[in-house]
């Protein structure tokens, strides 16, 4: 059975609904006290394997293996990617500053716009493009408010991360018309097995490595819990919900709502107050997205307007007695 697709403004409000559930991860690892990001990682990940598991168990029934046999290969791919790009987004911020990190998120629609146009055949408007230009003008704004000495290793990171969720957003565009929902299974748990591995074995990833290190806590542990079935669980869910009605370049230039947000709950939280150049930027990237979606919308609502006037001419008239 084919998922049901919403209409573009539907689905542009269900992603941009699941991007501000991510913007919430900073201020929420903000809440936790002394454990690292790769603790955090595994017990989020074990919070959405959980969830994920609760909520399609709850769909499906027992057909939910049937949905995730019938995703395939494809789900697998896209859970493995948008994990990796999480992964490798985190490495990056041991090298680099984070502006620079967040800098280099902004190529993601120009890689989904090429990668979506290779693989998906999916034509790029001209208002997109320049719409992308825009969000990375943006971008650019809170990258020189934040500046700072990066490493070349730490850009490279970034860049691969932007690469590897552009891959994502491409495979559910690709899987569409299966439960790619199945895909944060495989995300769960490829990010539970790396992490896990990171704190047992000792990898120079982490200074103390064994089964202390998977104590984190209470307060942590229901801090990491909403993170996992709130920013996590529910921000992808609705990411996917909306993937199906949005081309692969306008999803990775909605999600750039994420690090628009993300300051302003961390400042809500804990008074971190960004610099000015971060609320410019940022509202360059909500312009961006705002001119996308509407000129979008528009290009719908007429073409669904010319193709009922296209219906109404073959309708054949009747003679009335």
């Amino acid at each position: 059975m084919t998922p049901r697709r919403f209409s573009y403004a539907a689905g542009v409000a269900f992603v941009v609904a699941g991007a501000t559930c991510w913007s919430l991860g900073g201020a929420l690892v903000r809440l936790t006290d002394g454990i690292d990001v790769w603790q955090i990682i595994f017990y989020r990940s074990m919070t959405v394997l959980v969830c994920m598991g609760i909520w399609l168990g709850f769909r499906f029934g027992t057909d939910f293996f049937t949905r995730m046999a019938d995703a395939g290969f494809n789900a697998v791919i896209a859970g493995v990617a948008v994990g990796t790009a999480g992964i490798t987004f985190v490495a990056a911020l041991f090298y680099t500053t984070v502006a620079e990190a967040i800098f280099m998120v902004g190529i993601a629609p120009f890689l989904s716009a090429m990668l979506g146009y290779w693989i998906l055949r999916e034509k790029i408007p001209p208002i997109t493009w320049v719409a992308m230009t825009v969000a990375l003008a943006g971008m650019g704004l809170i990258f020189y408010g934040n500046r700072g000495g990066g490493a070349f290793t730490g850009t490279l990171l970034a860049i691969y991360s932007a690469f590897c969720f552009s891959c994502y957003a491409v495979l559910l565009r690709w899987g569409q018309k299966t439960e790619m929902s199945v895909a944060l299974i495989w995300n769960a748990i490829f990010l539970i097995l790396v992490t896990g591995l990171v704190m047992l074995v000792p990898t120079g990833l982490r200074e103390t490595t064994g089964l202390e290190s998977f104590a984190i806590g209470w307060w942590n542990a229901g801090t990491v819990a909403i993170m996992g079935a709130v920013q996590l669980t529910l921000g992808l869910i609705l990411f996917t919900v909306g993937s199906r009605s949005v081309p692969a370049a306008q999803l990775s230039l909605i999600a750039l709502v994420e690090p628009v947000l993300s300051p302003v709950w961390a400042w809500l939280v804990s008074r971190e107050l960004p610099p000015i150049w971060t609320f410019a930027g940022g509202a360059v990237i909500v312009l961006a997205i705002v001119i996308q979606a509407l000129f979008s919308a528009t290009r719908d609502n007429r073409n669904a307007k010319h193709q009922a006037r296209r219906q109404r001419r073959r309708e054949p008239a009747f003679d009335h007695p």
